[in-house]
């Protein structure tokens, strides 16, 4: 188990921002030694979750993108999702996100681009940034246990920190409603509005957010609201949620 879990912790050192580690970096950055680390990532190398790139380099490997179109194509959340994004894309023209997280990182498990003149690129959400600086983030914060939340802060980069997290007492609300809107931490011309989706348990299974031009989310909040909400327990009752 102790291998498993380094392996975890080695594959999420990589990201958007840095797509590309030395070996000694990895090992700094795992706390662990560098031959340990070695055997490590020339395993993940042998199976093709890691490519080496240079001498002591390397990024992710060929593995990773099968694995993530089969998680596109198979995952009950993108499942029961691909309708649902697909009708909104095809009546607003909206770009849309349906995301979950993976020990407080951001994942994007599926992406609909809008078609309108003005409209928001497929990535405005990376797995770089961090939960508290868009709407959907948030909302995956807000079914954290307040310990799992602290964990978050505390490993924040500086840059992430800049940023400050939501309150409880708002955190909370959004938990209640399944709903969260605001604009991009670091692009205040892009506004998020994201919806809840949960299982048959109840269980928070992801979000779906419409990602919307500021000046046009301003002229028609709630109709998004709405839009967002109804979306998210569309997705919900396909996944058996009944509340």
């Amino acid at each position: 188990m102790k291998t498993i879990r380094k392996v975890g912790d080695v594959l999420r050192l990589f990201t958007a921002e840095t797509p590309e580690h030395s070996l000694s970096g990895l090992a700094r950055a795992l706390g662990a030694s560098p031959s340990g680390t070695f055997d490590v990532a020339d395993g993940l190398t042998e199976i093709g979750l890691l490519a080496r790139v240079g001498r002591g380099r390397y990024r992710l490997g060929p593995l990773v993108a099968t694995l993530n179109a089969v998680l596109e194509d198979t995952a009950p959340v993108a499942e029961a999702a691909r309708e649902v994004m697909d009708r909104l894309a095809g009546e607003y023209g909206e770009t849309l996100h349906l995301t979950q997280q993976d020990d407080g990182r951001l994942l994007v498990l599926a992406t609909r681009i809008g078609r309108r003149t003005l409209t928001v690129t497929r990535d405005a959400l990376t797995p770089g940034l961090a939960l508290h600086e868009s709407a959907p983030g948030c909302l995956h914060l807000a079914e954290m246990e307040p310990a799992q939340r602290e964990a978050y802060w505390r490993r924040a980069d500086a840059a992430a920190r800049r940023v400050p997290m939501p309150s409880d007492e708002a955190l909370a609300q959004m938990r209640r409603e399944g709903y969260a809107a605001g604009p991009l931490a670091r692009d205040d011309d892009v506004v998020f509005t994201a919806g809840a989706i949960r299982n048959h348990a109840g269980l928070s299974a992801g979000v779906l957010s419409i990602a919307v031009p500021a000046s046009r989310h301003a002229r028609e909040p709630r109709a998004f609201r709405s839009v967002t909400l109804r979306a998210a327990g569309d997705v919900s009752r396909s996944l058996g949620y009944t509340g």
